[in-house]
């Protein structure tokens, strides 16, 4: 199953991507035996509640954790996940790929939730939870103000100046997808996020791309790309330390052995880009770039507010404090060149109005998305995934597979690197410790699965998000979404591959003693199994 998802997943077809999701979940749940009756599930030497093995005076023990009870047992259990898959499958097939057409697939997920669950109280409290998660607050204020930011960029005339300006310097529209890369990489390497990269240079880069002629998925999978890149590498980045803390070592040094992986993978981004732009560039430059003339050159001054939001992030500001200090000062130099007034600004159909109205489309999805997570979350599910994979850990090899197919795994069903390497990486560290496999070799395939396979799937918040701020540019139709541009998305198909290969090769395989384990205060566990 696993070489099934690994391999089929890096398919341009976002079709064939929902097909191995759906056969790979369907094939796990076919052969997964729970030991337990429905409602109980043996995690023996696992506790959901730690992500950790209990052990007492050195002994392992046995946890169970009470899940809600579903019809039907483990494949009731699933039925949320396989509606919502299934159904996108029919509308993908059907032609039907708008964000909305998939609100359908949410909802559908939702009612199975609501037949399978026998207690409609642990229902409605999975549901709860799901709409009141952590990451769903952050991702909707992320989204509002990017689509704010979005908005005050075009009506600045920002993109005729930057356009203007190419014409003078006769920039080549091929360069713009590397251009593009390149710009995100410098700014998730030094802000350490991917959601900075992407709501300060999507707004920007996607209309003047766009309006050179540029193929603009290919734009939006080359921003994807390099703000993936930092997320991958940067010491700040919440990737890299939550696979570092998962893990039991040190930061820098995981950043510093993680460099040739991210290099390798970064180069053949490039050459992907390269090609991919001259290959695009062949119908020349745009009508709406030769038509560009001088009127709206003293916009240029509006760059400020990109380079503002990047300095302030810089600086240790917060995402959302970058975000809001920039589009105030955006509002006044709007106010101050006449392009917009006051009444324009909180009109029903004004610059506010439209910036979250363009943004509703992927807030509602994610919303079905955490829901349905939660629903299965609750049943047992995910548990039962990782118990199910961790059974076949015999040899460092066979546990270094698991652990790679488990966040691999986890990365689709979750549909975000973060939340698959927070939810594996103590599981994984328990699964690996008695090999005294090198802690910093399992960070880098954990941190570079999570971030491969995760911004591969068009459903993560981080590529409905850059699709969100494409249609807020007004540059694509509201049905555009993620499924046109994840498989322009080289870098973390090069992650991918790049860490199986380790993973499958032994290429970089180091061990520690244990002196060096005792050195860094980490506990030293007897047994050489994966057991």
């Amino acid at each position: 199953m696993i070489a099934f998802v690994v391999v089929k997943y890096l398919s341009f077809s976002y079709l064939n991507e929902l097909q191995v999701v759906f056969s790979g979940m369907v094939l796990f749940f076919l052969s997964y035996k729970p030991t337990k009756t429905v409602g109980k599930m043996d995690l023996t030497h696992y506790s959901h509640k730690e992500n950790e093995m209990k052990t007492d005076g050195g002994v392992m023990t046995n946890e169970t954790k009470k899940y809600a009870e579903t019809y039907g047992g483990m494949a009731g259990a699933v039925l949320p996940l396989i509606i919502m898959m299934g159904t996108m499958i029919f509308m993908v097939a059907f032609g039907m790929r708008s964000t909305k057409n998939f609100w359908s697939a949410g909802y559908f997920a939702v009612l199975a939730g609501f037949l399978v669950y026998k207690d409609k109280k642990a229902f409605q409290k999975a549901l709860i939870d799901g709409v009141r998660d952590n990451i769903f607050a952050f991702m909707i204020a992320c989204f509002l103000f990017a689509g704010v930011m979005s908005k005050i960029l075009t009506a600045s005339h920002l993109i005729e100046a930057l356009l203007y300006v190419m014409t003078k310097i006769n920039m080549s529209p091929a360069l713009m997808p590397i251009i593009c890369f390149f710009i995100c990489v410098v700014l998730s390497s030094a802000t350490g996020s991917a959601a900075g990269a992407l709501n300060t240079a999507g707004p920007l880069l996607i209309p003047l791309s766009v309006g050179m002629g540029c193929n603009v998925n290919l734009i939006c999978g080359a921003i994807l790309a390099g703000s993936c890149f930092g997320d991958n590498l940067a010491p700040i980045s919440d990737t890299t330390i939550a696979s570092s803390l998962s893990q039991e070592v040190d930061v820098m040094k995981v950043v510093r052995s993680r460099f040739k992986y991210a290099l390798i993978a970064g180069a053949i981004s490039v050459v992907g880009y390269l090609v991919f732009g001259f290959m695009d560039a062949g119908n020349g430059v745009s009508a709406e770039m030769a038509a560009v003339d001088a009127t709206y050159a003293s916009s240029i001054v509006f760059l400020i507010i990109p380079v503002l939001v990047v300095v302030l992030m810089l600086r240790g500001s917060g995402l959302f404090t970058s975000l809001l200090v920039s589009e105030m000062a955006g509002f006044v130099l709007l106010f101050a060149f006449g392009y917009l007034t006051p009444a324009e600004l909180v009109a029903k159909d004004g610059l506010i109005a439209n910036a979250f109205d363009g943004m509703l489309s992927s807030i509602i999805f994610i919303l079905f998305i955490f829901v349905m997570v939660s629903l299965i979350s609750e049943a047992g599910v995910l548990d039962a995934i990782l118990v199910w994979m961790r059974k076949y850990a015999k040899s460092e090899k066979s546990a270094e597979i698991a652990a790679g197919a488990m966040v691999s795994v986890m990365g689709i069903v979750i549909s975000s690197g973060t939340s698959a390497i927070s939810f594996c990486g103590p599981i994984i560290r328990k699964l690996l410790r008695p090999f005294k496999i090198d802690r910093a070799r399992a960070a880098n395939f954990l941190d570079g699965l999570g971030c491969g396979v995760g911004y591969l799937v068009p459903t993560n918040p981080g590529c409905l998000n850059l699709a969100a701020i494409a249609v807020a540019s007004g540059v694509v139709s509201e049905g555009y979404n993620a499924v046109s541009f994840v498989g322009y998305n080289f870098h973390s198909m090069a992650l991918t591959l790049v860490f199986w290969f380790a993973i499958l090769s032994g290429w970089g395989m180091k061990h520690e003693t244990d002196e060096e384990l005792a050195a860094d205060g980490v506990v030293i566990e007897d047994g050489n199994s994966g057991k």
